[in-house]
């Protein structure tokens, strides 16, 4: 069995200025999320934790780098475990590797979401 390899560049950004390119205001959470690639045939899901969300976009922390301009669908868990998850696409805009081995992947939303989504996600 031959495992496919494939490099990433990650480029570190010359200033927190460059870095904020948000345009919506960010949620702080922590809400678990499982991701695909949007078009991939395989069945692989990753497991992801959610830093923070707007209408917008969200922070995952992430064990794979997937590559910016990947379209990912994004299984949202709200913090109520009885509601069902949120799908949403997006697409990966920017990542950045962390030294714990982890991967900071910042995401925009294909379809922005409503109040009512986003407050429901964030609801205790």
């Amino acid at each position: 069995m031959h495992a496919k390899a494939s490099s990433i560049l990650v480029r570190p950004y010359k200033s927190a200025l460059e870095f904020e390119r948000r345009q919506g205001e960010r949620h702080s959470c922590r809400l678990d999320a499982t991701t695909r690639p949007f078009d991939s045939q395989d069945t692989v899901v990753w497991g992801a934790s959610v830093r923070d969300i707007s209408h917008k976009g969200v922070g995952l922390t992430l064990c794979f780098p997937f590559r910016a301009g990947t379209y990912l669908a994004l299984d949202l868990h709200g913090a109520h475990l009885d509601k069902p998850a949120t799908t949403v696409l997006s697409r990966v805009v920017h990542v950045r590797d962390q030294n714990d081995g982890s991967w900071h992947v910042g995401c925009e939303f294909v379809k922005a979401l409503g109040k009512r989504e986003l407050e429901s996600l964030l609801a205790n």
